[in-house]
């Protein structure tokens, strides 16, 4: 007997979502019509939850989280099983990515708190991972990296090669900020043949970008800027908005150290006009930052006052977000 159209159609947006966005999302949304033509109300919410993360991987953000609020009016109507967990684990991801840290910390934490019908091992894990990424937007590397280390570690009896790697270039950036390099270089290497054979191309744009920061960091400028290229390629081809912004970004500083400033010029507010549609604060204030710097040596001061004050009112609403008691009450319950 052969599977409902629609299922079909999901299994197949379901294989294409990272390495072919825009034919995953066509074909989730011509399964939610099925759905809907159908009176299925689990399959319409397993559509829009594959439909929400191809918009979010195109840094639609505010469309993907309108999709995943649908899901949650459905699963008040019935029960949708685990993709309950799924809806507010990605509920959380399009919170952190807006650095909305209360509001992503919340939902985590909810994933976490599920019972087992409601909740996939898989996104549990998921929300550990973003926990550990609230963690380290708060500068508490060392425990997001603990909390990284963890995620890793149940994992491996997910068997899923995309969890596992996410985990792995979490721990890679964890090492990066607490000036690990060579163990942060290490884990990438670990990550990438996973990345390739499950042709997550968004996770290997993002180590070819790591790889690029550090060899920023070390001084060597040019395979920095090399390592950049390969992952801002990656991220145009495939439309990851976020990814492309954060490579200009990085780009203009190899640009303004290389003294390149009109061409750093560019770079950056290229990647401000694509932070600023995207709504991601944290990148946008830290694009303000390096346009500080580059105004500085193009002589402009007023310029560079503009810039220095935005990205000091931003970092102060972004340190407002999570209060020390949140974090506080975050890790008692995960330890429970």
């Amino acid at each position: 007997m052969s599977l409902p159209e629609h299922v079909d159609l999901l299994e197949r947006a379901r294989k294409l979502v990272n390495s072919q966005t825009a034919d995953a999302l066509s074909l989730a949304q011509r399964a939610r019509d099925l759905a809907l033509a159908n009176g299925d109300k689990l399959g319409e919410a397993e559509a829009l939850n594959v439909s929400a993360l191809a918009l979010a991987l195109f840094g639609q953000y505010n469309d993907a989280l309108a999709t995943l609020l649908t899901v949650m009016d459905i699963g008040t109507q019935i029960d949708i099983g685990t993709e309950h967990g799924l809806a507010l684990q990605m509920i959380a991801r399009s919170h952190y990515t807006q650095a909305d840290y209360d509001a992503a910390a919340d939902c985590w934490l909810a994933c976490l708190e599920l019972p087992a019908s409601s909740v996939s091992q898989l996104d549990r894990v998921r929300a550990h991972i973003g926990l550990g990424q609230v963690l380290f937007a708060n500068e508490q590397f060392e425990t997001a990296l603990a909390h990284h280390r963890r995620a890793a570690e149940l994992s491996e009896n997910c068997d899923d090669v995309q969890l596992m790697a996410g985990s792995l270039i979490n721990i890679a950036v964890d090492h990066q900020y607490l000036g690990h390099f060579g163990e942060s270089l290490e884990v990438l290497k670990q990550a990438l043949p996973l990345v390739r054979a499950a042709q997550h191309y968004e996770y290997e744009a993002e180590i070819y970008g790591i790889i690029g920061q550090i060899q920023f960091a070390r001084g060597e400028v040019g395979k920095a800027r090399m390592s950049l290229r390969v992952s801002l390629k990656i991220n145009r081809l495939h439309s990851h908005l976020w990814g492309e912004a954060n490579d200009l970004l990085w780009l203009g500083h190899c640009s303004m150290t290389d003294g390149l400033l009109d061409a750093a010029r560019d770079e950056l507010l290229r990647a401000m006009q694509l932070a600023e549609a995207m709504g991601t604060q944290n990148l946008v204030a830290r694009i303000h930052l390096a346009l500080s710097t580059l105004y500085v040596a193009l002589n402009e001061p007023e310029r560079s006052t503009e810039h220095i004050a935005a990205y000091q009112d931003l970092q102060r609403n972004l340190q407002e977000t999570v209060t020390s008691s949140r974090f506080a009450n975050m890790e008692l319950r995960l330890n429970d």
